[in-house]
């Protein structure tokens, strides 16, 4: 994009003052993303963000989920940054939907976890995030991605994908198609918790790029995208924590045979998290916290996997197979948390 155009946006939200540049940040896998510097004396930054609506057609109840669980973190003792849109709106130019963030000032992001303390820190936020939320009725949030960690639909999914995909990517995909098959216990174990457990507020995406973190101090300092908040149980977001982070080269990784789950983050993960809310947590929640962790290595190896046979039509790719390397990373790690 230019520079008109970026300006264009911004001014929707902030109608005085100019951009007076702008840059791509790349990293993430669904959204447009813009870091944008307004105001040629005190240059302030922000976050320019499109949304991808094909993969959030509900965007608009996403935005009434943050709104909500905003306004409640700020009546409670939530200590960190909650960066939501400003003005609490979204726009349409040209048919892209846009919003604008404040920028959480003197803070970094990471891709992949940088040590255990790190791996503590973030899942502690996320314990106090938890806590805050505890007398919040979550029911009253929308479901704005139905079925997300739904086992047996991504299941489903990678079956319907089996019957239609071309011969090349099935023929490349049919040992761990294979593999999976014979795992179907570990889904089912998943979805019969999800019915079972306290209904919470869920981020739905904690990986580690999705908390800041002080650039002198390393403490987490903020939780950011917010735009999978939605009702669900604490297996979502310990199981995906302990996905992402625990795997120390990062489900990009092509080096597959190096892919193992990391045990001591995964333990500092767990005391994080119960050292911020563990008195809210029924044992049975306790006692699954592990589990889940292997279960969200399942399933996000059979989304890849779906989308490899599907032709790629959710996750950016960079180059081709890039969604078979992935579902096999996954796959690699699933193995390795179940010993």
């Amino acid at each position: 994009m230019e520079l008109i155009e970026i300006n264009k946006i911004v001014k929707q939200f902030i109608p005085n003052v100019d951009v007076v540049a702008f840059s791509t940040n790349d990293k993430g896998l669904i959204n447009q993303t813009f870091v944008v510097s307004v105001g040629k004396i005190k240059t302030k930054q922000f976050i320019l963000q499109s949304i991808n609506t094909a993969i959030f057609p509900l965007y608009e109840k996403g935005l009434e989920n943050i709104i909500l669980v905003k306004k409640e973190l700020q009546e409670s003792d939530f200590s960190y940054s909650f960066p939501s849109p400003i003005d609490d709106k979204y726009i349409c130019v040209d048919e892209v939907v846009w919003r604008m963030f404040p920028f959480v000032e003197e803070s970094v992001c990471y891709e992949k976890v940088k040590d255990k303390e790190q791996a503590f820190e973030a899942a502690k936020c996320l314990g106090i995030f938890y806590k805050s939320l505890h007398d919040f009725d979550a029911e009253q949030l929308h479901i704005t991605l139905p079925n997300f960690h739904n086992a047996a639909f991504r299941f489903k999914e990678l079956q319907e994908a089996v019957k239609t995909a071309n011969a090349n990517r099935l023929n490349k995909a049919k040992a761990i198609i294979t593999a999976i098959n014979k795992e179907q216990h570990v889904l089912l174990k998943f979805d019969k918790l999800n019915t079972e457990l306290p209904k919470r507020v869920v981020h739905f995406d904690a990986k580690i790029s999705n908390f800041l973190f002080d650039n002198k101090t390393g403490k987490a300092k903020a939780i950011i995208d917010l735009d999978t908040l939605m009702p669900g149980t604490v297996l979502s977001d310990i199981g995906d924590m302990i996905r992402t982070y625990s795997n120390v080269h990062g489900e990009e990784s092509q080096t597959i045979a190096l892919v193992k789950a990391d045990a001591e983050i995964i333990e500092q993960i767990i005391a994080g998290f119960l050292s911020a809310c563990g008195n809210i947590l029924n044992d049975e929640e306790k006692d699954n916290l592990e589990f889940s962790g292997k279960a969200l290595a399942l399933i996000q190896c059979i989304r890849f996997l779906t989308d490899y046979l599907n032709n790629d039509s959710y996750f950016k790719t960079t180059y081709p197979e890039q969604n078979l390397v992935r579902a096999q990373n996954q796959w690699a790690l699933y193995c390795s948390l179940k010993g």
